[in-house]
């Protein structure tokens, strides 16, 4: 029998072609090569290493809306390598959860998977950390 790897990740994650800034120790990292983004938090696509733990503010810029759509997130750096970034989010203002409550919901392959997520956590933490 073969096992297969299970997911332990409490949300759907999914891929975005859009513009993205983490702002860490008065250094702005930019990535315009896409992003992975879950309700948790987000990986991007940089050089530029952190240490993990770093407090940090995350902002995605949504192309092509008028006006423009900004989501907004404090957060902590959690990995940190050659290419990639990923920061979990601490917080998010009710808009920003909103906006990347919809900006998965239209874009994930499965949209009531990640709706059922939604109304399991209540936000963006586990209920249970």
């Amino acid at each position: 029998m073969i096992r297969q790897p299970v997911d332990k990740r409490s949300f759907i994650r999914i891929p975005f072609k859009t513009e993205a800034e983490v702002f860490v120790n008065k250094r702005v990292i930019r990535s315009d090569q896409g992003i992975d983004v879950s309700m948790k938090g987000l990986r991007l696509v940089t050089d530029e290493l952190v240490e993990p733990g770093t407090l940090c503010r995350a902002v995605i810029r949504l192309q092509g809306e008028i006006p423009p759509v900004i989501i907004e997130a404090s957060g902590t750096i959690v990995r940190s390598a050659p290419g990639s970034l990923a920061v979990e989010f601490i917080e998010l203002d009710f808009d920003s959860y909103q906006h990347l409550r919809r900006l998965i919901l239209l874009n994930a392959d499965n949209p009531e998977k990640a709706e059922a997520e939604f109304i399991a956590h209540w936000g963006i933490r586990n209920p249970a950390a």
